[in-house]
């Protein structure tokens, strides 16, 4: 008999769970507060360890309208080019991965477009019009209970819920809300025809190409830029401390709006083509980077946490999708079509084992760049004593086979 799940949160790992879990043979139940009426946030990495599940899933690559990331560039505030720490064909080459690299819009992601499931259920999704983030969650009895009473019931509850998630209350046993950073982000897009038409524009566009990711950057601020739409759109990421109250948004939302002139005036340190690029910026928005602690544990009685419900991910590797999805596909790797409701206690064990300390340790190296990531390690040893600060976070990511992994798990745990 399939398994009756229930995602929470319908974002870009609450669908993939869905996905990968129906592909399993389960029926599932995707409920979510939003009617997403606009596109939330802007564009993504979606490195090898992403595309590897994407395609296992069968999702349709092409729809991404995607950039084939073939380099990523570091340049100083005046557009010197200091180094290029990856060349993705080298990289690629060095650790046995050929699945692709691409930068896209996040509106456009493949998991998101209907006939992207192929299991042997539909799977039905539910927007509320009550509101979820009052919901009640008992992990032990596998039931959601939303503000007005509304229940659902299911054999397997998904905690899909994001950064602000009601979900992890269930397993932490306290409210684990949210906390500011310190750090901001501005976030926009530039035309791309926009920026060629432009003299100043078009002369930064001629130096670094549209084939990457490109950081210009300071001390402590930091311009990310890369192509998406097949190279129509720039995408650009200001990422600078906060130095007051004021200059922080509420809260921790992708669509808060900011400020080209306030923009201006926090990258006024940068390159000539630099601000000029920020003042052809096209709805921008300004996000307060939050995080919280990871959850003690990912999963409790018949719940199991995933994407930033369990982990929270700040931007600065580039894989919050990337470990959402893998997740998901670890999840339904270890939930087989032949699973019994006995053995969900046990599979979710499994889920816990496989994804815990590597999930983890990519969301503390994610509070920092690069350069600062040893700084994590005693944080990071609060929750997993015996981790190590990765050698780099390429080769720590990248080789990553959750599906692979899950079935051998398994295999072991009926031997």
């Amino acid at each position: 008999m399939p398994l009756k799940v229930i995602v929470v949160g319908a974002g870009l790992g609450g669908l993939g769970a869905a996905i990968a879990l129906n592909r399993a043979g389960h029926q599932v139940q995707v409920i979510e507060k939003s009617s997403f009426l606009n596109e939330v946030g802007a564009a993504i990495h979606v490195a090898p360890n992403a595309t590897r599940i994407l395609k296992a899933w069968q999702c349709n690559l092409d729809l991404l309208q995607p950039v084939q990331c073939e380099t990523l560039q570091v340049w100083d505030a005046m557009g010197n080019h200091v180094r290029t720490p990856i060349v993705t064909e080298e990289q690629q080459r060095a650790l046995k991965v050929d699945d692709e690299w691409v930068l896209t819009h996040r509106g456009r992601h493949p998991i998101v477009i209907p006939g992207n499931v192929g299991g042997k259920y539909p799977v039905t999704q539910y927007f509320l019009t009550t509101n979820p983030s009052k919901y009640v969650q008992d992990a032990e009895a596998g039931e959601v209970v939303l503000e007005d009473g509304t229940k659902y019931v299911a054999d397997l509850i998904v905690g899909a819920d994001g950064v602000h998630s009601r979900s992890v209350r269930a397993i932490a046993r306290t409210d684990r809300g949210s906390v500011r950073t310190g750090q901001n982000c501005y976030r926009f897009l530039v035309p791309v025809e926009k920026m060629q038409d432009n003299p100043l524009t078009a002369k930064l566009l001629a130096k670094i190409n549209l084939n990457g990711v490109h950081v210009f950057a300071t001390r402590d601020r930091r311009l990310v830029m890369y192509p998406c739409r097949k190279g129509k759109l720039l995408n650009v990421a200001g990422i600078y401390p906060s130095t007051s109250e004021t200059d922080t948004p509420g809260d921790a939302a992708w669509h808060n709006a900011g400020s080209v002139d306030q923009l201006l005036e926090t990258f006024s340190g940068f390159s000539e083509e630099l601000r000029e690029m920020c003042r052809l910026a096209e709805d921008v928005k300004l996000w307060s980077l939050a995080s919280r602690d990871p959850a003690p544990i990912f999963v409790r009685g018949k719940l199991a946490l995933i994407g930033d419900a369990a982990h929270p991910m700040l931007p600065h590797q580039g894989q919050g999708a990337a470990q959402a999805f893998e997740d998901a596909a670890a999840l339904a790797g270890v939930m087989t079509a032949d699973t019994t409701v006995e053995q969900i206690s046990q599979r979710l064990g499994l889920y816990n084992k496989l994804r815990y300390g590597h999930a983890v340790t990519v969301m503390m190296m994610s509070r920092t760049n690069d350069e600062r990531r040893a700084e994590m390690l005693d944080e990071l040893r609060r929750y997993v004593p015996d981790a190590e600060v990765p050698k780099d976070m390429f080769t720590y990511t990248w080789p990553s086979e959750p599906i692979k992994e899950a079935a051998q798990l398994v295999e072991a745990a009926m031997a």
